[in-house]
């Protein structure tokens, strides 16, 4: 067993026990969840529930996620049902924080050096490092789940592979132009100054996101081209291309949950333009297409030049 299977197995392994942990403290000292804490952003994800409901579903997910490790060191059959019933548990803890603290953060920083430091107080929150841990475990079980397509014998690379990489390409450049169109003060879309700093922020995220989409498809997406100095020409590690495309996935799923809800709502703070809510109703399809690029760039992939993960 490699070094890596090793590290991807008691990563699973102890977070699900994490889990089970966190939710056998808030039920022993009537502690509210950090997966459902109406008060604080990050929490977003079970608020429907009663608290005991989510303590049930989080020690649950825990033990199933867990049971997915020793499953997997063991070489069982039922790892991979397992593996989906993990990762569907995990995506129910998942809330919308996850893409408001990455997508918001650069903006922060850069508001806290030009003075203005009490923006970032909204990370101190408990229910942030859980969801950072839940969007790990699944991206690490997404990335297993690939390993595992990949070494069929009989799957291969094929035409809609690059065909939902182009989809992963476009919905970003789709959101990105919406939010610059708003932040210049498209007429119907109105966007307040104060927004148009993070909208446009959040444009470029979204640009550069597409840009590395592009090279799942692109020769340099395969070797570093002439410009990476010292590295140019070798080959690009295949988990350093794979593994962002999984976390972005991961990400834009959890933002899609809130907000995708708000437009079929039809929420007042959502404005009644496609400019605004067409964008994000794209989103689950993002989040999919990222996945399947993903995959299509592991087959693609000579398998000497990856030691993967069971």
């Amino acid at each position: 067993m490699s070094a890596q299977e090793r590290f991807a197995q008691g990563f699973v392994g102890l977070g699900g026990v994490a889990l089970v942990m966190i939710a056998l403290v808030c039920a022993a000292t009537g502690a509210v969840s950090p997966v459902a804490d109406s008060s604080d952003y990050f929490a977003s994800a079970l608020t429907w529930l009663p608290q005991p409901a989510v303590n049930l579903v989080v020690a649950v997910t825990g033990a199933v996620t867990a049971a997915t490790a020793i499953a997997a060191a063991r070489g069982a059959r039922a790892t991979g049902l397992l593996r989906g019933a993990s990762v569907l548990g995990l995506l129910a803890l998942l809330g919308s924080g996850a893409l408001a603290a990455a997508g918001y953060l650069p903006f922060l920083l850069v508001s806290a050096a030009a003075g203005h430091p009490e923006l970032l107080r909204t990370y101190a929150s408990a229910a942030l490092p859980v969801q950072l841990l839940v969007a790990a475990l699944i991206t690490v079980s997404l990335w297993s789940w690939i390993e595992r397509v990949a070494r069929g014998e009989q799957v291969r690379a094929s035409s809609a592979g690059v065909w939902w990489t182009w989809v992963a390409v476009a919905v970003p450049l789709t959101y990105a132009a919406s939010r610059v169109l708003m932040a210049i003060g498209v007429p119907g879309v109105p966007m307040e100054r104060s927004s148009a700093a993070g909208g446009l922020g959040l444009a470029a995220a979204a640009v550069g996101g597409a840009v590395l989409t592009w090279g799942l498809i692109r020769p340099w997406g395969e070797r570093f081209p002439r410009w990476a100095a010292r590295w140019a020409g070798r080959p690009v590690p295949v988990a350093l291309a794979v593994v962002p495309a999984l976390v972005a996935s991961v990400v834009v799923l959890a933002g899609s949950r809130l907000l995708v809800s708000v437009v079929i709502l039809d929420h007042p703070a959502i404005p009644d333009h496609p400019l605004v809510w067409l964008p994000i109703a794209l989103w689950p399809l993002w989040s999919v297409a990222l996945v399947l690029a993903a995959l299509h760039y592991r087959l693609r992939r000579a398998p000497a030049e990856v030691v993967g993960v069971r």
